[in-house]
């Protein structure tokens, strides 16, 4: 895997987060009644799950040259 794809699959991977985020947020935001405040828990909520997920995925080995 390049390191061109690697860095875009991070990048997808944290879009992917913050926008599920996001759209949870909105849905718990009349339940909470504070629609901006929900919304931004949401989205930081998704930053740290990505952020998880993408420290747990491993990386592949580097073969060394003799």
């Amino acid at each position: 895997m390049s390191k061109k794809k690697n860095q875009s699959s991070t990048a997808g991977l944290y879009a992917m987060c913050i926008t599920v985020g996001v759209i949870v947020g909105i849905g718990f935001a009349p339940l909470m009644g504070n629609i901006l405040g929900m919304v931004i828990a949401g989205g930081l909520t998704g930053v740290i799950v990505a952020y998880i997920i993408n420290k747990r995925t491993p990386k592949p080995k580097r073969k060394h040259r003799p």
